[in-house]
């Protein structure tokens, strides 16, 4: 079926009899992604069933649409509905931390106290409060939470959110089995996704990950997933992605795998990852004396800067204990490990 790329006189009044599910579904079928997205946003936002305006809130902020939940979040509170008013207070939390309104652990702590037993809002609550474990490095506590999560959508019943909260969880357990190095199960994951998700941001950060998954195995693979990752960046005009990818994601893959032909970064940490790639060291230690903050990447690169073991072995130790990220422990167990170090 070839489908309609342009946007249709379609007057998504005529359809308020639908649910939102269904709406989306037949857009699904009948029109290509932006346009079935621009669409299913408007429908969101038009809707006066009290469901589909919290089930909307959910679908905007996968999307992407963090303006117009805004809006929805406005038009959920003034209701005055009981149980939409949960999800106000949900989804205010959410585009709190969307726009850095506020710390990330305050967010944590004011969703970790909200108490509710509707498995269609519990699911969105775990899967933020997740995802803040996650940002702030807290890898740790991730693991049971990830079963209860999975446990709360299977009590899901509407479909739409059922596929929604299913492709949150499939990115969290990719993330979670990476940083455990269990890079063979997070990539069974990252694939899954790229074959579920039509939101392109998030498909381009998959590529992202999936790329970085490789750096201890081969160039090839690692630099194809960055390559897409780029492709998708540059024709949706994503430019912060797009900035990202070359000079922070191509630099430091670069740099690892020493394929340093005409590589350059505006990045101080990569620039300075380049010139150890080169065995410049003095100018490598030039570069890292201008950060301020000091990350386990910071140690590794100063371990090997300086020849150091104490860094690296600083480095490494912040991996594991402070960020329980096994996978990334290997960069400087990895030097530790072959070279000879003061």
């Amino acid at each position: 079926m070839i489908r309609d790329n342009s946007f249709p006189k379609l007057n998504v009044e005529d359809y308020q009899h639908l649910r939102l599910h269904e709406f989306v579904d037949l857009l699904r079928v009948n029109y290509d992604e932006k346009v079935a997205l621009e669409l299913a946003k408007d429908f969101c936002l038009m809707t006066s069933n009290l469901e589909d305006m919290r089930i909307g809130m959910v679908f905007l902020y996968q999307c992407g649409f963090y303006l117009d939940l805004g809006v929805l979040v406005e038009k959920n509170k003034a209701t005055q509905d009981q149980t939409n008013q949960k999800w106000v207070t949900v989804f205010e939390l959410i585009l709190d931390e969307t726009f850095a309104r506020s710390p990330h652990h305050m967010i944590l702590a004011k969703l970790l106290r909200l108490q509710d037993d509707e498995p269609e809002l519990k699911a969105i609550i775990g899967i933020k409060v997740i995802s803040l474990y996650f940002n702030t490095f807290m890898y740790g506590k991730i693991g049971n939470l990830l079963e209860d999560l999975v446990s709360i959508i299977n009590q899901v019943n509407n479909p739409l959110l059922v596929s929604i909260y299913n492709l949150f969880l499939d990115e969290l357990l990719f993330l979670f089995y990476w940083k455990r190095n269990e890079v063979v199960l997070a990539r069974k994951y990252g694939f899954r996704i790229l074959n579920k998700v039509n939101i392109q941001n998030r498909k381009a950060n998959i590529h992202i990950n999936l790329s970085l998954t490789y750096i201890f195995d081969d160039f090839e693979s690692s630099l194809h997933h960055l390559i897409e990752a780029r492709e998708i960046a540059r024709h949706y005009q994503q430019h912060q992605l797009l900035h990202m990818i070359e000079n922070q994601n191509y630099p430091f893959i670069c740099a690892h795998f020493n394929r340093l032909d005409q590589v350059e970064t505006d990045d101080i940490s990569e620039q300075a990852h380049l010139h150890l790639a080169r065995n410049n060291f003095k100018q490598a230690q030039q570069l890292l004396s201008q950060l301020t903050e000091v990350t386990p990447f910071t140690k590794y690169y100063l371990g090997r800067a300086y020849q150091d073991r104490k860094y690296l072995l600083s480095s490494y130790n912040d991996f594991i204990e402070k960020r329980s990220d096994y996978f990334f422990a290997r960069l400087p167990l990895t030097v530790l490990n072959n070279s000879q170090l003061i």
